[in-house]
């Protein structure tokens, strides 16, 4: 009787948040489709089949719910997740005409299930409505509405086909949305000749400044570098790029809390462009007025809450010099107190990039506790009368090599600095050949090295990454510490003796980090429930020449290094974009720059890599729960740069 109820409710009833109205005339926002039971497999093969109507995730952020209850301790959905789609081919033109479709480039595809198994043990999924997103766009050219609707339409055939729904439930707003349904401010800037690096400045700001006010970033997407990627047109902007934006207690506090349909707005696309030869930066978002009118929320202490974060996301942006684009006109034109104004915001804007870059050069300066410090009672080292490099007193445990395994394994050793090259000739010298010199990030070197040992496990331990930046500390992979993970009952410590007496002869003495973890416990190392093991890989390519695509001309832009195998399978050392590895600096974790480059491993016609979500976590043992929200869309920025390397 209860599935009776609720088939019935679906097809003739209309849901809301929070109240019903019974008003007439109500305008879809969105019509969700159901299936029966947890299809969360079932949705991983949909997104899997993407790619063949010409879609693909910006970012697939699963099982949200595992995360709320990890940070919040509560648990009201079954499941949770968020996939942010997109048809690049499909979007181009559609940004050309109006650059405002950035605010749906990606749009959400939500998947939730509640716990209510007796009156409601279904999946629902689906998207908002595509003359809503339209609407909110304010998007009025027909042949663009048509174009929109045609795009998102090809996605719901394919759910309809790969899903086989049973169930539709629509739910439909009794108010208007918002005239102006997006929020777009901009900021003018000093005309600069290196364009790359002020935006990549500017984004390491941006999101910085949003992680302090309990932001994250669940994605990114660089349209400039994807259609320069596809060689297709786009020179209508100088750049152009989306973040998707997320405030985790807030999402909590709506999806997490009897409303898990208002999903279907979040993550929240956040575009940003600059127009073809100008010094104007613009910025635009879907404003959460458009969740509160398209739900009907009624309860006006949530209205308030959540209106207060979308001001807080204002505020954010007028702190980095930004004024509402409505407010434009009048801001360069009225008074001259006002350009005053202007000025001032933008001087505060600069004084606090400048108190950044010194923070960043103390930060830099300092010696953290968990590695060591320079000692001024010694001499400095001297290299071949070029660079004088500080000695520096170790606080933590020198490594000996003992019989029995210890405790806890370092996952990194560290050593005297030494220079680059006198450090390459040195590895050289003591049987390891250096495959590749990658600089991460600005002043963090990391070489890539392989011996025989290494490569006798044919997997992706075969090399070891050496992390060198001047007068800074040498710190290596602990070859023991992967050992164990990777190899899991294949290794027994002391295994690779001759590969740390190597290092050992080459770097000098090694001693132990902070990075830390229980030796008995990395065999099966999880950062928590529900996330990713070792044997979790992701395939990345298949097909018998995808050694090609990482060998040839055009590969030396993606890949670092190959490495053939004992056993025919090739080990590739993947160069991730800079935007991407500037995930290191978000959770300060620039010392450990020689977790890249990223690895793939080619074997039978597929190439596959490790979850990122698994390799971060385990490779940084000292990562939280916070550190872990703050890099949320790394994982799929790291996979989507190797795909592209394959492509």
């Amino acid at each position: 009787m209860n599935k009776l109820l609720l088939a019935l409710f679906c097809t003739i009833g209309l849901a809301h948040a929070d109240v019903h109205s019974n008003m007439a005339k109500p305008i879809l926002t969105a019509e969700l489709q159901g299936s029966e039971g947890n299809k969360e497999k079932e949705i991983d093969g949909l997104i899997k089949k993407l790619g063949t109507i010409g879609y693909s995730t910006v970012a697939a952020n699963k099982n949200i719910q595992v995360h709320y209850y990890n940070k919040f301790q509560e648990k009201n959905v079954e499941m949770i997740s968020f996939f942010g789609v997109v048809n690049k081919e499909k979007m181009r033109p559609l940004l050309l005409a109006n650059p405002d479709f950035g605010a749906y480039a990606p749009f959400n595809f939500l998947v939730y299930k509640t716990l209510d198994t007796q009156n409601d043990n279904n999946t629902w999924y689906g998207h908002l409505a595509s003359d809503t997103m339209l609407d909110i766009i304010g998007s009025k050219d027909e042949g663009n509405r048509k174009a929109f609707q045609e795009m998102v339409g090809s996605l719901d055939m394919l759910v309809n086909k790969e899903m086989t729904p049973a169930l539709s439930k629509k739910f439909e707003h009794t108010k208007l949305l918002p005239s102006h349904g997006l929020t777009k401010l901009v900021k003018k800037f000093e005309k600069t000749d290196d364009l790359e690096t002020f935006i990549e400045d500017f984004i390491s700001d941006h999101d910085g400044r949003f992680s302090k006010h309990d932001f994250i970033i669940a994605g990114f997407i660089d349209y400039k570098f994807e259609y320069d990627d596809m060689d297709l047109e786009f020179d209508k902007y100088d750049a152009y790029w989306v973040s998707l934006l997320c405030h985790f207690k807030f999402s909590n506090s709506i999806f997490n809390r009897g409303i898990p349909e208002a999903g279907m707005f979040a993550p929240c696309s956040v575009y940003f462009y600059i127009p073809k030869g100008t010094n104007e930066l613009h910025v635009g978002y879907a404003s959460v007025d458009n969740w509160i009118n398209a739900l009907n929320f009624r309860d006006q202490r949530r209205i308030d809450y959540m209106k207060a974060i979308d001001a807080e996301v204002v505020q954010t942006f007028e702190e980095m010099g930004f004024v509402k684009e409505e407010q434009k006109d009048t801001a360069v034109a009225v008074t001259p107190k006002e350009n005053q104004n202007s000025e001032i915001e933008a001087l505060k804007a600069q004084l606090a990039k400048v108190k950044a870059e010194l923070e960043a050069l103390k930060k830099k300066e300092k010696i953290e506790n968990n590695t060591s410090k320079i000692s001024p009672e010694k001499e400095p080292i001297q290299q071949k009368g070029i660079f004088t490099l500080p000695t520096k007193t170790f606080k933590t445990e020198k490594f000996t090599l003992g019989s029995v395994a210890p405790k806890v394994l370092s996952a990194y050793y560290a050593a005297q600095p030494q220079t680059v090259e006198g450090l390459k000739e040195s590895l050289e010298k003591n049987g390891f050949t250096v495959l590749s010199q990658t600089e991460v990030l600005k002043g963090h070197t990391v070489l890539t090295i392989t011996n025989a040992q290494l490569q006798s496990t044919n997997t992706f331990l075969a090399t070891l990454n050496v992390h060198v930046n001047g007068t800074d500390e040498v710190r290596v992979q602990n070859p023991s510490y992967f050992a164990a993970a990777y190899l899991q009952d294949k290794y027994s410590y002391g295994q690779f003796a001759d590969t740390l007496k190597s290092l050992q002869s080459a770097l000098g003495d090694l001693y132990a980090v902070n990075d830390t973890y229980e030796t008995t416990e990395l065999p099966e190392y999880q950062f928590m429930m529900g996330m990713p093991h070792f044997d979790d890989v992701i395939e990345v390519a298949q097909g018998k020449d995808i050694l090609s695509s990482v060998t040839g001309e055009k590969a030396g832009k993606y890949v670092a290094y190959t490495l053939k195998l004992p056993n025919g399978s090739t080990l590739v050392g993947h160069k991730l974009r800079n935007r991407t590895n500037t995930f290191l600096h978000k959770i300060d974790a620039e010392r450990n720059s020689n977790i890249l480059p990223y690895q793939s491993l080619i074997k039978d016609g597929k190439a596959v890599i490790l979850d990122p979500k698994y390799y971060l976590a385990l490779s940084l043992p000292l990562l939280t729960m916070s550190d872990f929200m703050k890099i949320a869309s790394a994982p799929g920025e790291i996979e989507k740069d190797i795909k592209r390397a394959y492509k």
